[in-house]
């Protein structure tokens, strides 16, 4: 019987099926303290079903509160108050019951440390080590007392401000590094806490603080782990660079991979997605690229900002902070969003493991890491690539999109080079890598748009040629087709769509139609004519129903043994892809007879049908969801009383204009304090061609399965040295 490396064993495990301590964390946003335990446990059981492992919550009062921003509504519970603490409490005893990690800013602000006394609010000195633990006895001190049995368990960190360039209370910035942050840490880690922020950053919009004269990577080496973060910016929803790869964006992050690289920190962290752009306008396929910027770039953990805590009263979407990508119940692709939590979840899982490897891809980090911008000198190459390593394996996350090559800095010889695909879980054999002179390896990718991918070197078995690299998975010819597509069908049928809001929506929707030919919502109706059954305007899921009928010209579809009751096309003569063409936004569920084949929420926007599909009539079923933005566009043209949203943004029945002479917001009224009549619709719906898309099949050559240390056994894969294709076999015994 083969025996296998442990260490590869467990880097395909950590990919497939990835620690719980791998996945991202998100902020929970409480709006000026509106909450209520009904809402705590609803937020938590989604976070949780979403696939989040952390939640660092904010209880932030007035921060960027006006006109030009949304204008919350008042508190009716004060921060700090016996009631407040109670909900806290209550907080992260949900937390422990749902296995999440509880951490909270110890500060009622976003941008000082501050807090409130007898209802009065102060902002500590932070120059001062004395005020420091003063507040941090009173705002954290009392929950300590609450939940003593959970405090390092459940309740795990503390988070502090992120100044972004101003100290309001004086005193020198060489000062902060031990009065402020120095003082954070020894408080959090003599109670049975960690802490961990932005400290210092990010600065400026580009530019060193005026008062800077310490260094942040000083202020950060305080950090338990490090964070910083990054911005949606316009050109990733829109243009030529939409979700395109090493495009876009605004990065803050290389003080915080300096500094974990530095003092040895496993994790770099990054709030993510954050933006101050238009409400409710993106969704994950926006959002990869960014992702995949952040990870090549040295961040390992991303929390995403935000998720708000909108208690039922301030309907749907309802209430906000006004920077960020919302991801809470109240979103349309909320349920949806699994597919690419799990996503980053895995890549977390894989850059969290082993060792960074340093081939030399960055700019000089002694002076250029103050301000915005990242952190690579390769932005704008076809493929960007992180290294790391354990034991024998050496693995890169590349980022990138279209036919290339990338000459990566680990030897191929007496090993495997194979393409890990994180989006599908599946695995292929890199067409022909080239051995280099220098020990390098030349190889080849064939990435969509917005791509990523994982490239790992692992050791082939001396004895029997095969790679130590076993677990869950499947063929993949997306994240490098070696096997050809041998026909692609049209589905011709017509379309019948219905549609459906958001559950917390009263309004009816429009009504079903029938479509001979796919088309943009946005092409229905007149601009301005709002009602709430206009399909122009629609957010929500649509139902594209149609059959597609295969009686021979598909192929010859034995089913395999397994299926043959059902008679699927598994294990036929190919695989089978129902690939929907264009998706402009949104994301795309899809069914067929009634199968679930997965989410479809990136390029190149395609399901594997292969185990549902059956020779004759086939039922096609494709839920697709939308972004909110159209709709709160439409709304703005209604009264109050007659809009199918409720929310605490602005609804602006005046066009946008530009200010007379500098300003810092390009537009007034300002794109994040609410939609407007002027604003331009975003295409929606399916836009096609949808078509079956037939691939050959894999070849394989069977070989002995290996015993795992608990008795059962795992699935195996081989592979054929010909086309060095990988193909899932049967294999008995309990699926681990």
């Amino acid at each position: 019987m083969t025996v296998f490396a442990s260490a590869v064993l467990s880097l395909w495990s950590a990919f497939a099926t990835p620690p719980e301590s791998a996945r991202p964390w998100c902020y929970w946003w409480w709006v000026n303290g509106h909450t209520d335990r009904q809402t705590i446990t609803a937020d938590l059981e989604s976070m949780k079903r979403l696939g989040f492992g952390g939640i660092l919550m904010i209880d932030s009062r007035g921060y960027w509160e006006n006109d030009e921003h949304v204008v919350n509504p008042k508190a009716e519970l004060g921060w700090g108050t016996e009631g407040w603490y109670d909900l806290v409490e209550f907080s992260i005893r949900e937390c422990a019951r749902l296995g999440l990690e509880f951490s909270m800013n110890a500060s009622a602000s976003g941008g000082t440390l501050n807090g409130f006394i007898d209802g009065k609010e102060y902002e500590v000195d932070v120059m001062n080590r004395d005020e420091v633990v003063a507040h941090l006895d009173r705002a954290v001190g009392p929950l300590l007392k609450r939940v003593p049995d959970l405090v390092g368990k459940t309740f795990t960190h503390i988070y502090s401000v992120s100044y972004e360039g101003s100290v309001k209370t004086g005193g020198s910035w060489s000062a902060i590094k031990d009065n402020f942050y120095a003082t954070m840490k020894d408080w959090s880690h003599s109670h049975g806490l960690k802490v961990f922020s932005e400290s210092g950053g990010p600065w400026a919009f580009g530019a060193k603080a005026a008062k800077l004269d310490c260094d942040q990577l000083d202020l950060l080496a305080h950090n338990d782990f490090p964070q910083g973060e990054f911005w949606v910016l316009d050109g990733c929803l829109e243009g030529p660079d939409a979700r395109r790869a090493n495009r876009g964006g605004r990065f803050f992050q290389r003080a915080a991979v300096l500094s974990a690289r530095r003092e040895g920190r496993r994790i770099v962290s990054l709030e993510a997605f954050t933006h101050m752009l238009r409400h409710w306008s993106v969704e994950p396929s926006t959002l990869k690229p960014l992702a995949d910027i952040a990870f090549a770039d040295g961040a390992n953990r991303l929390v995403w900002h935000t998720y708000s805590c909108s208690p039922e009263k301030f309907g749907v979407p309802g209430a906000e902070y006004f920077a960020g990508t919302h991801i809470n119940r109240n979103v349309t692709w909320h349920d949806d969003a699994v597919a690419f939590i799990n996503y980053l979840w895995r890549c977390q899982a894989m850059l969290q493991r082993g060792e960074y490897v340093d081939d030399g891809e960055f700019v000089n980090v002694a002076t250029n890491y103050h301000g915005w911008g990242r952190y690579r000198k390769d932005d704008n190459a076809q493929f960007t690539t992180i290294h790391r390593r354990e034991g024998d394996a050496d693995w890169f996350f590349v980022v990138g999109e279209g036919k290339g090559e990338v000459v990566l800095n680990a030897s191929s010889k007496g090993r495997t080079v194979e393409v890990w695909n994180p989006v599908t879980v599946g695995r292929a054999g890199c067409p022909q890598p080239a051995a280099c002179a220098d020990g390098k390896t030349r190889v080849s990718l064939d990435l969509p748009v917005g791509g990523s991918a994982f490239v790992v070197f692992a050791p082939r078995d001396l004895q029997t040629g095969f790679t130590g690299l076993t677990g869950l998975g499947k063929c993949d010819n997306h994240a490098n087709p070696v096997n050809p597509v041998k026909n692609a069908y049209p589905v011709t049928n017509a379309w019948n769509v219905s549609f459906a809001y958001h559950r917390g929506i009263s309004a009816a929707p429009p009504a079903p139609v029938t479509m001979e030919t796919l088309r943009d919502w946005t092409s229905f109706g007149e601009d301005g004519k709002a009602a709430s059954t206009e399909l122009r305007y629609f957010a929500g899921t649509a139902t594209y129903r149609t059959t597609i009928s295969g009686n021979g010209e598909w192929g010859t579809y034995p089913p395999s043994e397994a299926s043959a009751e059902g008679g699927s096309m598994r294990g036929g003569n190919g695989e089978y892809i129902l690939s929907l063409g264009e998706v402009p936004t949104g994301l795309a569920h899809v069914f067929v007879n009634g199968v679930d084949c997965g989410v479809v929420w990136c390029a190149p926007w395609e399901a594997d049908v292969t185990s549902a599909l059956r020779e004759g009539e086939n039922e096609i079923e494709i839920r697709y969801t939308n972004n909110w933005y159209n709709r709160l566009v439409g709304d703005c043209f209604l009264p109050a009383e007659n809009r199918v949203t409720r929310s605490t943004v602005h609804y602006w029945s005046v066009p946008r204009r530009k200010p007379e002479g500098q300003s810092r917001w390009p537009l007034l009224p300002t794109i994040h304090s609410g939609p407007s009549v002027s604003d331009k619709l975003q295409p929606s719906g399916l836009l096609g061609p949808v078509r079956l898309v037939v691939r050959g099949k894999c070849a394989a050559t069977p070989w002995m399965a290996s015993e795992t240390g608990s008795g059962q056994f795992n699935w195996k894969w081989a592979l054929d040295f010909a086309d060095r294709t990988f193909c899932k076999h049967e294999t008995k015994g309990e699926m681990k």
